[in-house]
């Protein structure tokens, strides 16, 4: 029933692997081209043979869950050749691969400013993809599945819109997502200084990737063109639901229905702290304050582009790292615990507090927003942040016993748990190959959101009781 269902989903990966190998073929870069036809050739005739074959209907939440996470880990493997015809490794060119397709933008190669023009597009397209399209496109299959669609809709589209099936829904999110690409693209057209560093930069901002041509990433490029690209992450840390309700019912109906105001409100409150932070102990200039106020929104989006050396905000990495855990919101491209989930805790709180005050007969609600939370909603948010905070120690605990210092240990696996791409240095290619596999597996389990990944691992997900 998986296989079956993986066959039906040929097409989605096949739009990540096909568009890099036609670009490879037009710029006469045979090798690179090549590393992807074999993939291309092969999910262009399995789309071809369930072409008229329908999707399964009956299939299981846990299978639904199991084809999600097959689809991004598939997705990484068939990328990953082209980064060894770069000249890495194995093993680091999955680590890339899986990087690009989590949007995360960790990376681990060398010299990659003298890599060709189709590389720095193709781990722009990666990223695009593995921001949202992935997510959405598959989502839109399996609404064929009524057993199925629910399950993966609670999974990634918390937000919903009542208006709207799933699949409608997916569709329209895709066009928002493509519309606001549109755009970055044209501005980042109009700021950098060639088509290509441009549209590979518009397609990792869009994705709140972090994948950038240059080694020092936004820092080289002037400082109109640093805030722009920021801005384009922060739009696209907010629910694409509240741009379907923008062009559908106006802003109004937009702000009042979304946690758009929320999201954007937490981003400016961050950035004037960090910014008040820093003024009063470092005494920056002006240009500095700037370029700092940008890494923090870098990392509250988990986008990981970087305007100078985090290292030098050492006194401020409490604030950027848990700014990097809250990240964007539910349905964005962005990763962390999300604003939505954060916003369910403080009415929790709020909840407590306010049972205490009232009579013990009075009825109370948990609520997010006019919504009652339901109790499986409760649990998942809470099954969440339990599985977040012990994946990151356990991995945190790895990095401290292989000598890794342990602010930076902490740095490095939080910035791959939600998917933001931000380092310290860490992540090299001389890094232990452990402490990458460890990085691979955090980076999937953020973009997965845990749930997905462990139900694929788990081996009563594949064998029966007797």
């Amino acid at each position: 029933m998986v296989a079956r269902a993986l066959c039906n989903q040929s097409g989605v990966l096949l739009l990540i692997v096909a568009p890099p190998m036609l670009v490879g073929g037009i710029y006469k870069e045979w090798v690179f081209a090549l590393s992807l036809a074999p993939q291309t050739l092969v999910l262009g005739a399995l789309m071809l043979g369930f072409r008229g074959v329908t999707f399964p209907e009956d299939l299981r939440r846990v299978e639904a869950f199991a084809v999600f996470a097959l689809i991004f880990v598939i997705a990484s493997l068939l990328v990953a050749p082209p980064f060894v015809v770069l000249g890495m490794s194995p093993l680091d060119a999955v680590f890339e691969a899986v990087s690009g397709v989590t949007s995360t933008g960790l990376s681990v190669a060398t010299e990659a400013e003298s890599w060709p023009i189709v590389a720095h597009l193709m781990r722009g397209w990666i990223q695009w993809c593995g921001g949202f399209a992935i997510a959405f496109a598959g989502l839109a299959i399996l609404d064929s599945s009524a057993g199925a669609s629910l399950s993966m809709s609670q999974s990634q589209m918390t937000a919903r819109d009542n208006l709207a099936s799933i699949k409608v829904q997916a569709r329209q999110a895709l066009w928002s997502y493509v519309a606001l690409t549109l755009i970055a693209v044209l501005l980042c057209l109009l700021l950098l200084p060639n088509w290509w560093e441009a549209v590979s930069i518009a397609l990792a901002a869009v994705s709140t990737g972090g994948f950038t041509p240059r080694a020092d990433s936004l820092a080289s490029y002037s400082p109109l063109a640093q805030g722009v690209v920021i801005g384009i992450c922060a739009a696209t840390a907010i629910t694409l639901l509240f741009y379907i309700r923008l062009w559908r019912d106006g802003p109004r109906s937009a702000l009042r229905n979304s946690h758009a105001l929320a999201t954007l409100g937490l981003m400016a409150a961050g950035v004037a702290l960090f910014v008040a932070v820093d003024f009063a102990v470092n005494r920056p200039g002006g240009a500095e304050l700037y370029a700092g106020a940008l890494n923090f929104l870098s990392g509250f989006t988990t986008a990981g582009f970087s305007t100078n050396e985090i290292s030098s905000h050492v006194s401020l990495l409490p604030l950027l790292l848990v700014a990097m855990l809250i990240g964007g919101d539910v349905g964005s491209t962005a990763g962390g615990i999300k604003v939505t989930r954060l916003l369910v805790l403080f009415q929790i709180f709020r909840l407590s507090i306010l049972r205490v005050r009232v009579p013990a007969s009075a009825v109370t609600y948990l609520r997010d927003g006019a919504d009652k939370v339901t109790a499986d909603r409760l649990i998942g948010v809470a099954a969440l942040l339990v599985t977040y905070l012990a994946t990151m120690m356990l991995c945190w605990i790895v990095f401290l016993v292989s000598g890794i210092a342990p602010l930076d240990g902490l740095f490095e696996v939080v910035s791959a748990l939600s998917t933001v791409g931000l380092s310290q240095g860490v992540s090299a290619p001389g890094l232990a190959a452990h402490l990458k596999a460890t990085l691979i597996v955090a980076m999937l389990l953020g973009r997965l959101e845990f749930i997905a990944l462990i139900v694929l691992c788990t081996p009563q997900t594949w064998i029966r009781r007797t």
